[in-house]
């Protein structure tokens, strides 16, 4: 009977990746190099549907770094932020969320930033969230806590410099732009694609 649930929300997770899936697929047929633009179009079908935005830190200090460090710092960051997704959807969803994905997440389109070695001790690896498909019960204070307590509570990351807030409809696309901002200079990485979940089913009944 286990066996069967994994077997059954792998086609499930499948099904809710498919568009990232024919994403990519169209750009390595077609021998293009992804570019901003690409990825900007891409994420901004989605723009109506973000109620949200939230940059949140990491632990991960760049200072000098080299560049094994900071692939291994993003590797780490990435995997944390990994489970700290998972726990935002459960957290929201509970046990439907694992039940029926595609219907009950949380949108979260997700950018890493700041993976460069710098001369500042203060910078971190951080990630900005457009976020969406959240219940409607929940208020921006009460996402604010449970996002605060999935980041730094579940998934051990940092409370310093935490931000979210209820979007603004107007300016969503401008927010996808400025959490893209590292893809303009060719770090078209800064999206994160593995933490980007896009509940399509329940999208589409909005």
């Amino acid at each position: 009977m286990a066996m069967d649930n994994r077997k059954r929300l792998h086609r499930v997770a499948l099904f809710s990746h498919r568009k990232f899936v024919s994403f990519y697929l169209v750009l390595l047929n077609s021998c293009m190099k992804p570019t901003a633009e690409h990825v900007r179009n891409f994420l901004n079908e989605h723009s109506q549907h973000i109620t949200h935005w939230a940059v949140a830190h990491t632990p991960f200090h760049t200072y000098k770094a080299t560049p094994q460090q900071l692939e291994r710092m993003k590797h780490e960051a990435q995997n944390q932020c990994r489970f700290f997704r998972r726990s935002f959807s459960q957290f929201l969803y509970q046990a439907k969320a694992l039940r029926k994905p595609e219907i009950y997440s949380p949108l979260l389109i997700t950018t890493i930033e700041g993976v460069k070695a710098s001369p500042f001790t203060q910078d971190t690896i951080h990630f900005n969230f457009a976020i969406g498909n959240v219940p409607r019960c929940i208020s921006t204070d009460e996402l604010r806590q449970v996002f605060e307590h999935c980041w730094v509570d579940k998934a051990k990351l940092s409370g310093k410099n935490l931000w979210l807030q209820a979007a603004d409809c107007s300016r969503n696309t401008h927010w996808l732009n400025y959490i893209t901002k590292e893809a303009e200079i060719g770090n078209i990485d800064t999206w994160d694609f593995q933490n980007t979940q896009i509940p399509h089913v329940a999208l589409a009944a909005d």
